[in-house]
């Protein structure tokens, strides 16, 4: 083997020798390369997880938290419309037992009924106005129609019961039982009506009672 067989076997060797380290090289860099892609993508879907379930456990303590606000929302309202009817229903007493036609021995003087009455709708006006926002406005009309109409006619016959009747000339005295007149035929036909009315939109706004409304989900 002459000089330039030499050069060449060793030069060949050498080319051999780092192509099978290149290729051992890539190998190592591609096996090692493959772990980290699986790794990344193991840690990836782990988060992943932690992110999904840590997102489910804070959307069911916003709805929890929603149906907490819900619930004592409709409890207000509740409480507001059993408050609102009372108050309501002691107006419409004293203005109805202030217009009423029969007169009672010992009963106080129309006066004094006339006081109660307005009382009575100031008080139920007050409340209502103060907790109005957890009506609806529909209702709140009906509400303030009914009043209005119902201090309007008390009103109408409420001024002629602050005269002395001795005074008062037969025009006078005549305008006076015509106002009374009016009041009683409106709580006896009109009012009634109204009220039931309102009775029917404030059931509506509490719902039914329980095994009633368990029927009409079955």
């Amino acid at each position: 083997m002459n000089a330039w067989d030499s050069v060449f076997l060793a030069l060949g060797g050498n080319a051999l020798m780092l192509a099978a380290l290149a290729w051992l090289s890539r190998s190592f860099l591609s096996h090692t390369l493959t772990k980290d892609v699986e790794r990344f993508k193991s840690q990836l879907t782990a988060e992943a997880a932690v992110a999904s379930a840590r997102l489910t456990h804070d959307l069911h303590l916003v709805a929890q938290e929603h149906q907490v606000l819900v619930s004592k929302l409709h409890e207000k309202r509740a409480e507001v419309v059993a408050e609102v009817y009372g108050l309501l229903v002691e107006a419409h007493w004293a203005c109805q037992d202030f217009a009423s036609l029969v007169e009672w021995v010992g009963e106080p003087p129309k006066k004094e009924k006339y006081s109660v009455a307005m009382n009575k709708a100031a008080e139920f006006y007050r409340y209502f106005d103060k907790n109005r926002i957890y009506l609806p406005a529909g209702l709140c009309s009906q509400l303030e129609d009914f009043l209005r109409a119902m201090r309007g006619v008390v009103i109408d016959f409420g001024v002629h019961t602050r005269k002395d009747e001795s005074g008062l000339h037969n025009e006078a005295l005549e305008r006076k039982y015509e106002a009374w007149t009016r009041a009683a035929k409106y709580f006896d036909s009109e009012a009634p009506k109204a009220r039931a009315a309102l009775e029917d939109a404030l059931r509506a706004i509490v719902g039914p009672p329980p095994r009633q409304a368990a029927a009409l989900s079955s």
